[in-house]
């Protein structure tokens, strides 16, 4: 559907050249394709893939700890025992190994989804840049524009199409580090990851009252329970940093990029500003939700992390009252 719109919208170009006057119908046409609607078509559902073909994360660390986890002493559910110290030695480590294995692969999940979102936000903005780079070429022609605002907007075009090739070249380095991670053999290549990145809670997470007392310094002290106990208050400390900042783009950021978005395309109709202003808007959007989804991945990887600091820290915790 979107290369239809495209090339209808190539076919309006041309028709409203034959008739110089027809300004707003050109200007309308910029618009219909511009910046934010572009990321506005994400919340269309995408076409399915067949059943059974995306992995999502949690078979992803389903997998990765049937081939990775000490079976042998990691005892299934431990991790809801209040008291870590009942658990031997080698109970603990086992422990301790399962949330370094899913804090590992969420952390390669997430990437790679990351960029596949961009990738496919960044092709709908190829798309929209290289129609109005038709656009200018044509009211270049008739003398609408001088030649200084064509050559302008053939080096946006080199850059965004620069931009969406680097972006396929981390996406297939993200895709290959994934299968790394998996073990993947040749069965399984058909497989696909999801098509967005979840989205980010309402709420931050807060610590329980034996995750609070596992990270305070204790009476009891040693380098690595000091590092153990820092290391889970700089990790909190971190998550609530990062939902902070992706809350912020998700409620005030990427809505009032979208109102000014449309008042500049008001602006636009109205002859009030040219067609350079609004592929100027375009790009603030285009930035706007590439940030978005650089802080929703970097919030979704820290909860993990977060995750797996607080085990260690109540782990040592726990053996220290084992002592």
């Amino acid at each position: 559907m979107k290369k239809i719109v495209i090339a209808v919208l190539s076919l309006a170009i041309s028709q409203a050249f034959a008739n110089p006057s027809s300004w707003v119908e050109q200007n309308n046409l910029v618009g219909e394709i511009g910046g934010w609607r572009t990321y506005a078509k994400e919340k269309v559902p995408v076409q399915a893939l067949p059943q059974g073909s995306t992995y999502s994360l949690s078979q992803a660390i389903e997998r990765s700890l049937s081939q990775q986890l000490d079976w042998t002493n990691y005892l299934p559910g431990s991790e809801s025992i209040q008291n870590f110290y009942l658990l031997t030695p080698a109970q603990r480590s086992a422990l301790q190994q399962r949330y370094t294995i899913i804090y590992e692969t969420t952390k390669s999940y997430y990437e790679l989804v990351a960029l596949k979102e961009k990738s496919r936000y960044m092709a709908d903005v190829v798309d929209a840049v290289q129609a109005a780079s038709e656009l200018t070429n044509r009211m270049q022609k008739v003398g609408n524009i001088n030649q200084l605002g064509q050559l302008k907007q053939q080096k946006e075009l080199l850059k965004t199409q620069l931009e969406m090739q680097s972006l396929q070249t981390k996406t297939k380095e993200a895709t290959e580090r994934f299968i790394q991670r998996m073990n993947f053999d040749q069965r399984n290549l058909k497989l696909d990851v999801d098509n967005r990145l979840p989205t980010p809670p309402k709420d931050a997470r807060k610590l329980n009252d034996k995750e609070r007392r596992a990270i305070d310094l204790g009476d009891i002290n040693s380098p690595a329970t000091v590092q153990a106990r820092s290391n889970a208050r700089i990790a909190y400390e971190n998550y609530l940093e990062r939902f902070q900042k992706v809350r912020t783009y998700q409620t005030e950021l990427l809505p009032n990029q979208k109102k000014i978005s449309e008042e500049n395309l008001l602006r636009y109709n109205g002859m009030l500003i040219d067609v350079f202003h609004l592929l100027e808007d375009a790009e603030d959007q285009r930035k706007t939700v590439m940030q978005y989804i650089d802080a929703n991945t970097a919030f979704l990887i820290q909860s993990a992390r977060l995750e797996k600091a607080l085990i260690d820290a109540q782990m040592d915790f726990s053996n220290i009252n084992a002592r």
